[in-house]
């Protein structure tokens, strides 16, 4: 995402590996021999599918910024409906599109964060996949905590939110900064080369591509053997269009919840304290334009 030097780098290492599942990898499943040698950070890639994080630190073994290894089948693109824009066919970080496979779940995001944490090992409850990583408690936001060089120094470690402005990010006022995800990619944006998160509200990719920003109740539309939603037909003309109920991270506590009962997919448009997203339920509630924190 762009050119601008990470800092003097002493070493590189790999953060955490996982396959999103129950099973446990060991060191070196997905990727291994991390090497860094003039300017450039290499590694090798099995034939596993899953996810890992490489480090680049400097000579007191801090971490300089992170990058998300996404080993996956190639995803597709969707166009959606009414110019709403194209998207992929999968969640990020997930190793699947198809309905019902716990690869579709992918990795959970706070607003505004690159680096990924693990979701589900199951579509139909809050169980955190088995990883190379014992993952660090999460951590309030305060001035030392709810900060850029904080987050990018420690990838791995959720930070709850401040009552201030209901963010991670920490201001001492209500004021926050919306600039960390925008229509224009910027160097937080967690998707790969050529992506973006999309734009939410009223003209955003899932209002635009149903033709309204209002909610609606389908039962129908909801998987209960599948555990989430196929929006084709109604997003756009691919068979399926496949959003898992893949629940969220709590912004209290970090913790895991709701896996099999709701999605949440965050969109780059802020809202006051909040930030646009599409939500739906198990009874088939959608709401294309909501917003949460």
């Amino acid at each position: 995402n762009s050119a601008e030097s990470v800092g003097t780098i002493s070493s590189v290492a790999v953060l955490w590996e996982s396959f999103g599942t129950s099973t446990a990898p060991s060191d070196g499943d997905l990727i291994n021999n991390v090497t860094y040698s003039n300017g450039s950070i290499n590694f090798k890639a099995t034939a596993n599918k899953g996810n890992a994080v490489i480090a680049a630190k400097d000579a007191d073994g801090k971490i300089l910024w992170s990058w998300h290894i996404w080993l996956t089948d190639q995803p597709q693109a969707q166009v959606y409906n009414n110019n709403a824009g194209t998207m992929m066919d999968r969640n990020l970080g997930a190793t699947s599109a198809t309905a019902g496979d716990v690869g579709a779940l992918g990795l959970l995001y706070q607003w505004g964060r690159k680096d990924p944490f693990l979701g589900s090992s199951s579509i139909s409850s809050s169980k955190v996949p088995k990883s190379t990583l014992s993952w660090p408690s999460a951590v309030e936001s305060t001035s030392s905590t709810g900060t850029i060089d904080y987050v990018t120094a420690n990838p791995t470690t959720f930070v709850t939110y401040n009552s201030n402005n209901y963010d991670w990010y920490y201001t001492g006022s209500s004021s926050t900064d919306d600039t960390r995800w925008q229509s224009e990619k910027t160097i937080y944006d967690p998707c790969p080369s050529g992506w973006r998160v999309p734009d939410g509200g009223s003209s955003g990719v899932w209002s635009a591509a149903l033709g309204s920003s209002s909610s609606f109740t389908d039962e129908e539309l909801y998987n209960s053997t599948n555990k989430g939603m196929n929006f084709s037909g109604k997003f756009g003309s691919a068979s399926t269009i496949w959003y898992p109920a893949s629940g969220y991270r709590s912004r209290n506590d970090g913790g895991l919840y709701n896996v099999g009962y709701a999605g949440n997919y965050w969109s780059v448009s802020p809202y006051s304290y909040y930030a646009y997203r599409l939500f739906f339920n198990n009874v088939g509630s959608v709401t294309p334009s909501d917003y949460g924190f």
